[in-house]
């Protein structure tokens, strides 16, 4: 019963508002693929994605039954999170030998705001968060009995985690060199693994065409240091809540603990019970370091495979018999802090995505005929305007006739955490400042609105204009508008 309780309360953290946050810049992708037919999409895959295809094909099935609007596309996300929470029960239960810590992993695994976070997301993270939870527990099965069903499932749940996200093998080396040293001798052992090396191997030719696109280059552009300090605050806190700082050092406190109390207050078998998933989080960690110099992809997001892992061992702690009180004042002060920030996001809307499908509200219908230009202050819109204004396009070069509406865009400063942000809330967006008006030959200011963050000066021309991207950047001071977004719409 407390089970079913903890798992309705994870459903209800995930699915509630699910469609009132905005479509923003990485989930665009998503979106624009699951309109394609299936064999377009898959054409489209390697240039514009980074990861496998596995989330893909799901959600583009998923989508034709509960809709392409945001909610409809979120939701199997929102329904992975929630399968999560059962799956972390019955591992922490088959690895961590007994209820009370099972059930604290699975209380930990329903309110972390990092989980809650992208099980809101249409993006493929909360898939990978709950395939390789099934690879784990799996695994925890066939290293106890490596049976042929046991190690079929454990290969499945192998194949489709690293079909997912291809950093599913932060976790899945770690398992398989566990189950080579433990069970050596065993050839269903070394079959499983061929299967799994197989998949793999099916995918170089899709990572060399995507490593080709440059998705991902910008995290190795990014201070690796500050990625690397990120890890454990995202894991416990989430990428965002309300006073923020006091509920880091809250939340390192209850992990401290956890960990004093299964260093110093547990028994034999409960510091045990620790040590594979410890061993585990620690090895795919050192796995993630490695990769590095081969391809810096280094990011939290990426490390979520560890994430089931590492809440284990704080639920181990929380759970030693001896301190049966203080572990579960531990679990609730983790609980509270996920179920705070979930309720601080829905309702501020600095904590959120951008809403871009509002600022295309906010601009309007294209008069019959004519173009629309519209330029974005230091930040790139295109991909989530381009779900809500069709035909938008870059403007690049050259010039364009049968202008009427010139749109200008900027985000106003807004709260965000500081340091390098990459996450879809409004720390993502870059604030910048409107002037009053703007002299662009044959156009003039008619309207000048606001929605949330986002700022829209309208200018109109009386007679379809030509219009340039170097005139443009003159009106607005901005040489060669090489931070901003210039798009056009026909």
């Amino acid at each position: 019963m407390l089970l079913l309780i903890i798992v309705l309360l994870g459903a209800a953290l995930r699915f509630y508002g699910i469609g009132h946050q905005g479509i923003w810049y990485d989930e665009s992708y998503t979106f624009s693929l699951v309109h394609l037919h299936l064999g377009v999409m898959f054409n489209r895959i390697p240039h514009s994605e980074s990861t496998p295809p596995l989330y893909y094909c799901c959600v583009w099935v998923w989508a034709r039954i509960f809709g392409f609007g945001a909610a409809g596309v979120r939701t199997f996300s929102a329904l992975c999170g929630t399968l999560t929470i059962p799956v972390a029960f019955a591992t922490a239960r088959k690895l961590l030998h007994g209820k009370r810590p099972a059930l604290i992993a699975a209380a930990l695994t329903a309110c972390n705001p990092l989980l809650i976070w992208y099980s809101q997301e249409a993006r493929s993270y909360e898939l990978l968060v709950l395939t390789s939870a099934c690879t784990l527990l799996t695994f925890a099965y066939a290293r106890e009995r490596p049976r042929p069903l046991a190690l079929a499932l454990w290969a499945f749940a192998c194949c489709c985690a690293v079909t997912t996200h291809y950093y599913a093998i932060l976790l899945i080396v770690p398992e398989a060199a566990w189950l080579i040293y433990e069970h050596r001798y065993r050839r269903l052992v070394y079959a499983a693994i061929g299967v799994i090396a197989l998949v793999c191997l099916a995918l170089l030719p899709l990572i060399h065409a995507q490593d080709g696109n440059r998705m991902n280059h910008w995290i190795g552009r990014s201070p690796l240091g500050e990625r690397l300090t990120q890890v454990i605050p995202l894991f416990l806190i989430g990428p965002e809540t309300p006073i923020r700082v006091a509920l880091k050092l809250l939340a390192f406190a209850a992990a401290l603990t956890a960990l004093a109390l299964l260093f110093f207050g547990s028994r034999r078998r409960e510091r045990q019970g620790a040590f594979l998933p410890a061993g585990l989080a620690i090895t795919g960690l050192v796995i993630s370091l490695l990769i590095i110099p081969f391809s810096d992809t280094f990011l939290t997001r990426n490390l979520l495979p560890l994430w089931l892992p590492a809440a284990l061992v704080i639920a181990a702690g929380l759970g030693v018999s001896r301190a049966r009180l203080l572990g579960a004042a531990m679990t609730l002060v983790l609980c509270g802090i996920g179920i705070t920030s979930t309720i601080a996001v829905a309702s501020n809307y600095y904590m959120q995505r951008p809403d871009w499908q509002r600022v295309a509200e906010l601009l309007g219908p294209l008069p019959a005929q004519t173009h629309r230009v519209i330029l974005i202050f230091r930040n790139e819109g295109g991909p989530p305007l381009a779900l809500f204004l069709p035909q938008l396009r870059y403007f690049k070069q050259g010039e364009v006739n049968d202008v009427s509406e010139i749109d200008i865009i900027s985000v106003s400063d807004i709260h965000h955490l500081g340091g390098f942000c990459w996450w879809g809330s409004a720390c993502n967006l870059i604030p910048s400042k409107l002037s009053r008006s703007y002299q662009i030959p044959g156009f003039h200011m008619t309207s000048r609105g606001r929605f949330e963050q986002f700022h829209v000066l309208k200018l109109v021309s009386e007679q379809p204009t030509t219009v340039t991207r170097e005139s443009i950047a003159r009106a607005v001071h901005h040489p060669r508008l090489l931070h901003d977004s210039l798009l056009l719409q026909n």
